[in-house]
This record gives C-alpha cells, structure tokens and sequence, in this order.
C-alpha cells in the first residue's frame, strides 16, 4: 500500500470487483418501465399487503414478511418461509416498515446491476442495519458518479457507509483529494474513500494535515500516512473513539499508538462509542460535531454513554457491555453480526422489561422474547406473534 498502512483486504464485496473495470451504465428503463415490466407481481403485492406492513409502529407478522420476500424478493414459497421466521423479530425490533421496506429494495435494486437474487442475498443483513434507503441511493450516487466506480462496485461501497452512518456530503471532496491532490491511482482511491469515511475522517482535516506534511518530505506516501494519522485525532472536534478488543473505548491516537501501521484495520472493526442525546436518541461523534458545530463537545462530554442495544442470535437484546462482558474475545464480530434495535422495548425479558416501566409494558404472547412491548404498541402485541 502507498500509505504503508495495513487496510482490510478480504471482507468487502464491493472491493471483489476488479478495480480497473470501469463501466458506463447503458441508457436505463425508467422507474416505473422497470417495475411494470420485471415485477408485475408488485402489483397483486400491494393489494395483499393493503392493511398491514404501515407506519414504524405497526408490527410486520411473518406471514406478512413472508409474502414481501415471495414477491419483492422473488424467493420461492419455502424460501421466502424461512426468510421471514428468521427476520420478523429483528425486523420488528428495527421498527421497519413496508414502506422501509419497500424502498431499500428498490435503492438496492434499481440501477444497481445487482439481480434480485443477489439483493436477496443481502437485503435483511442491510435492513436490520439500520440503512435509510435515500442515505444508501445518495452515497451509491456519489461513489458511482463522482468516484468513477462502477455500478456494483458503488452498491457495496455505498451500503458500507449507509450502515455507519456517516454523512454523504463528503464523498466527492474525499475523492478529490486522494485522486487529484494526493494523486492516488483510481483503484487506491476507490479502497481510501470509502475506508478513510468509514473510519470518520473528515476530508477537510486531511487536507489540512496534508498541506502541512507534504512541505516537510518529498515522499508523498510518507506525507499521506502522517497527514491520515492526523486527521483522525482531528475529526469531529477530536471527539472520536472506538471500542477495541478489550471493550474499552480509545481514542484514535491510542489505536495508533498501540497497533501501529495495523491501528486501522483495528479502528474499522471496532464500533463507534455513541452517547445519548437530550431528544433520547443514540448519535455519533460526527453526529454531534454536525448539529451543534462549535458546541459539540460540550453538548458530548454532558450526554451518557449510549448503550448501543442490539438483537443476538437467541432473539434477546443486550447492550454494547453486555456483549462485551459474555463474549470476551469475539465479541466485536457478535456486536457486528447483530441487528440494530430501535424498539427500546424489543427482546427485554419480564424483568428488564419491568425495569422500564415510563416506555414500556409486560403482554404475555406465549414467547418471551417479544412480549416486552412499548405502551403505545400494547393493545396490538397479538400482532408480534410468530
């Protein structure tokens, strides 16, 4: 690597695409042309699906999943049985929609070159990350357009950063930089702008660091490494930090300090520390230094630590700590594979859900792991039976 930095060499999809195969998309079907044409079942779907899968509070049964992976999804009956029973609860404890539903497939989908099959693959593990559809179509837009990749190249690049999230905004200008200013090859500069985002930093603060670095070397790779080096203790008002192997947060100047060239590939598998906001919301660094500018570290050392709850493979919810402290060693790819829950209420067993009792209310559904409901959702918990 230019950089001498040790990035991710093998986990990526989208880095599967050979670099150098650029294309130009041919001239596309409209929207609707497409839809008419290749998934006229969508039509018989809406009909199905009339009174149910509507708004973020309305529980999705799994028959009701069921049909949506059958006709959206084109899975086969069986197939699409099996899909829905593994993903109603997490798609519940999300809070997604039809509607959700229905347009991050179609951002996954069209114009993308990906087959149905292919989307299918992929869709729950997208879904139950919390991706926004127009987040994901605007980061997919940028790095196709902007960034000179090619369709399925932007697709998994895009659905990358949707997942983090971070801000779409700077996709262009870190492209800029690394292509036209650092002069990296187009195949370098693909791998960089999506990991140097990912990892929070801020296109500005590299290209600050970098007029400071590159006047005292001529080697522009050394100037590069120092200047990411930088920019990753400056972005987001130094605010930045990450739960390393050991489930203590860190700082990226620590990462550095005790990983070295590989503290990168450490940081982009390390989860962000996130703390709660005055509204109860869960946000990022970057999320604070974007609302409140100037004030965000004041807004950020009053708020708590978020616990960061999500589903595991049992259907109970844990926070952050909680898979730290029952997966010791692994538990990083345990928080990862975990799908994200925004129903605070969502997989709380009888005594977690008792210790909420402003939010949240015990009605028994003859399963544990989704009798835990929010007050507003209680008088239809019989629509969370699977």
């Amino acid at each position: 690597s230019l950089l001498q930095i040790q990035i991710p060499n093998n986990t990526k999809s989208w880095q599967t695409t050979t670099p150098t195969s650029f294309v130009c998309l041919p001239k596309q079907p409209t929207f609707e042309e497409t839809k008419n044409k290749v998934f006229g079942k969508m039509v018989r779907l809406t009909a199905l699906l009339s009174a149910s899968l509507v708004g973020l509070t309305a529980a999705i049964t799994k028959e009701k999943l069921a049909d949506f992976a059958y006709y959206s999804l084109d899975a086969n009956r069986t197939e699409a049985d099996k899909m829905a029973a593994a993903n109603v609860k997490k798609v519940n404890a999300a809070r997604l929609s039809e509607k959700h539903l229905t347009d991050l497939f179609w951002a996954m989908y069209f114009n993308t070159l990906l087959s149905r099959e292919e989307v299918r693959a992929q869709f729950f593990s997208v879904a139950e990350d919390g991706v926004e559809p127009e987040v994901l179509k605007a980061f997919r837009q940028s790095l196709y357009y902007d960034c000179d990749m090619n369709a399925k190249q932007a697709m998994w690049a895009a659905y990358e950063l949707a997942g983090i999230p971070v801000d779409p905004a700077p996709v262009k200008e870190m492209w800029d930089f690394l292509y036209n200013s650092a002069e990296l090859s187009k195949p370098e500069a693909h791998r960089w702008v999506v990991d140097l985002l990912a990892a929070g930093i801020e296109p500005k603060a590299l290209s600050e660091a970098w007029t400071v670095q590159k006047g005292s070397t001529s080697n522009k790779g050394e100037a590069l490494k120092k200047s990411v080096y930088t920019a990753a203790s400056t972005s987001a008002g130094g605010l930045l930090a990450r739960y390393a192997k050991d489930g203590h947060l860190y700082s990226a100047l620590q990462f550095q300090q005790y990983y070295s060239d590989a503290w990168l590939v450490e940081w982009l598998e390390s989860p962000q520390e996130k703390r709660v906001a005055n509204d109860g919301k869960e946000y990022s660094a970057q999320e604070f230094q974007k609302y409140y500018g100037g004030n965000a570290a004041s807004y950020w050392n009053q708020a708590s630590e978020a616990p960061q709850r999500r589903m595991a493979e049992d259907g109970q919810t844990y926070t952050i700590q909680e898979f730290i402290a029952y997966y010791k060693g692994d538990w990083q790819t345990k928080f990862d594979e975990a799908s994200v829950v925004a129903d605070v209420c969502a997989g709380l067993n009888h005594e977690g859900c008792d210790g909420l009792p402003q939010t949240c209310q015990w009605k028994w559904t003859g399963d544990w792991t989704d009798s835990c409901v929010l007050k507003s959702s209680a008088a239809t918990a019989a629509a969370f039976l699977v």
